[in-house]
């Protein structure tokens, strides 16, 4: 596991990515303190997103009162959810979910020009 760079915490990139699919708020902080790794942004941002359709999807089947039973879905898809994405991270993939993940992956570096520069050349 030494072939992974460190992040802005010090850390290893892969430990700090795994880490952003703990809890929401763990990848708001990532997100916003990391400046060296576009690897690590990239998944605290695709964490955030994950999570934020979760949480929606939890409200909509709240609010509809004739799927009352399925309320418990939502959680046991964020615990899948991040399970393996904790796992795909630790073990340095940057697997992209289905429609979040492409925008994740742009955005980071579409407003990370000093990411994408560094990135390329090989810093």
């Amino acid at each position: 596991m030494d072939d992974y760079g460190k992040s802005s915490t010090g850390l290893d990139e892969n430990i700090v990515a795994a880490a952003s699919y703990i809890c929401i708020a763990g990848p708001i902080l990532l997100f916003w303190i990391e400046k060296r790794s576009a690897f690590v942004k990239f998944h605290a941002l695709q964490s955030m997103l994950g999570f934020a359709l979760l949480g929606i999807l939890w409200l909509l089947i709240k609010l509809v009162h004739g799927i009352w039973f399925l309320w418990w879905a939502p959680g046991l898809l964020a615990l899948y959810f991040s399970i393996s994405m904790m796992y795909r991270a630790y073990y340095g993939e940057t697997y992209k979910i289905p429609v979040i993940g492409p925008l994740a992956l742009r955005h980071v570096y579409d407003t990370n020009p000093e990411i994408a520069e560094s990135e390329a050349n090989g810093v």
